[in-house]
C-alpha cells in the first residue's frame, strides 16, 4: 500500500469537505446554492420578456413552474399590481422539466424537478409610453436545504428602455 497516495487522497478529501458541513446529518452550505440573474430582452414587434438564469450549485434543485401540483415552493415570479406592465402567457421554461414521480414523504406523487442549469423567459405587455418603476418578486424553494428563497427585483422604464435590477436585503417587498 503506498503512503504518499493515501496522504493525497486524504487532503483531496479534507479540501472537497471544507465546502460542505453537516448539522444533525444534513448538509450545510458555505456556499449559495445557486446564482441568478435577471435580464430584459426585446423581442419581435417591440414586445419583451424577463429572462431569468438560475445555476445551480451543490447539488441543488427545486420545484419547476410547470409541476401540475400547486406546490408551496414551487417557482413563481410575480409583478406588484400595476397599470403599465403585465405579465402574459405562460413563462417558457429551458431545458424544459420532466413530470416524475418522487416517494418522498413531503411529495410522495408527481413534480417536475429542476436540477440543472434553468433559463426561464416570461414575456412582458407594455401599457405605456410613460416612465415607471414596478417591483416584482421571485419566490421558490431550494433544496436539499429546504428554505424559501425570495428575490425582489425592479422593472424600470426610462426613456423608451426597459431594464431590471435584482434587490437587496431590505429593499424587498413581498406582495
Amino acid at each position: 500500500m503506498n503512503t504518499e497516495s493515501n496522504q493525497e487522497l486524504a487532503t483531496l478529501t479534507d479540501n472537497e469537505n471544507q465546502n460542505s458541513l453537516e448539522f444533525n446529518g444534513n448538509p450545510l452550505f458555505i456556499t449559495d446554492p445557486y446564482d441568478i440573474e435577471l435580464s430584459i430582452k426585446e423581442t419581435e414587434n417591440s414586445g419583451y420578456q424577463l429572462v431569468t438564469e438560475i445555476i445551480l450549485k451543490n447539488d441543488s434543485y427545486f420545484v419547476s413552474p410547470h409541476s401540475k401540483v400547486a406546490y408551496k415552493g414551487r417557482f413563481s415570479s410575480d409583478l406588484q399590481k400595476n397599470k403599465n406592465l403585465e405579465m402574459i402567457n405562460k413563462i417558457i421554461e429551458t431545458p424544459r422539466t420532466v413530470e416524475e414521480i418522487d416517494p418522498h414523504p413531503f411529495v410522495n406523487g408527481p413534480v417536475n424537478w429542476v436540477r440543472e442549469n434553468t433559463t426561464y423567459r416570461q414575456p412582458l405587455k407594455l401599457h405605456t409610453d410613460s416612465d415607471f418603476e414596478v417591483s416584482g418578486l421571485i419566490k421558490f424553494t431550494i433544496e436539499p436545504r429546504c428554505s424559501l428563497e425570495k428575490i425582489g427585483y425592479t422593472i424600470s422604464y426610462k426613456n423608451g428602455k426597459m431594464s431590471v435590477k435584482i434587490l437587496k436585503g431590505c429593499q424587498i417587498v413581498d406582495f
